[in-house]
């Protein structure tokens, strides 16, 4: 064990503020000590039980900082909070508590996505539409057409091919209405509405 670190017994733990103090072998004052400074972190801290700590002074604010440890019977090995390169507890395995936080993520995350893609409509693409202003809106070139075939039709104010909505509509209108416009142009009506 390096000579610099100490050995005590935690003589008081407050688990709600994670706050202790220890006693030092042989001393008569307590250290206070945080719980972000005892190691592990995943060991409940019980009064009465035997920790190795170690002061450290940083240079530039004069602060004094207590790092400790629980002696669980592992290699000891305190490492200065100053010290730029704190990876030494980074090998520690992770808690169940945070494997358990990753499993639920992935889970919540995989949910939104099934959902996010189920409710999603894919929709084919249209290859045949036909350059836009070309038809009128109805027309059977227009995806979406219509099936009119049990509408029954009848003679209204309407005069002129462009008005119809449909095939079976502008070819009923061609075949019963009087003064209706039967070509446009030189096309017959039929013609620009049906295929």
């Amino acid at each position: 064990m390096d000579r610099r670190q100490k050995r005590g017994t935690l003589i008081s733990w407050d688990q709600q503020y994670r706050i202790g103090f220890i006693m030092p072998e042989g001393g008569t004052e307590a250290l206070r000590i945080k719980g972000i400074n005892l190691y592990p972190y995943a060991h409940a801290p019980q009064v009465g039980d035997t920790v190795v700590y170690r002061m450290w002074k940083d240079s530039f604010t004069d602060m004094k900082v207590l790092v400790a440890e629980v002696d669980l019977g592992n290699p000891i090995k305190l490492i200065s909070p100053f010290a730029s390169d704190t990876s030494s507890y980074a090998n520690e395995p992770l808690s169940w508590r945070i494997k358990l936080s990753i499993v639920a993520c992935t889970a919540v995350f995989a949910c939104i996505l099934y959902l996010v893609m189920n409710s999603y409509q894919f929709a084919p693409e249209n290859t045949n539409k036909p350059p836009e202003g070309l038809f009128p809106a109805g027309s059977e070139y227009y995806v979406g057409k219509r099936d009119l075939s049990d509408v029954v039709f009848s003679c209204d104010s309407r005069r002129q091919c462009l008005q119809m909505t449909s095939c079976q509509e502008a070819t009923y209108f061609v075949q019963h209405c009087p003064g209706f416009e039967k070509l446009v142009g030189e096309m017959p009506c039929e013609k620009l509405w049906c295929k």
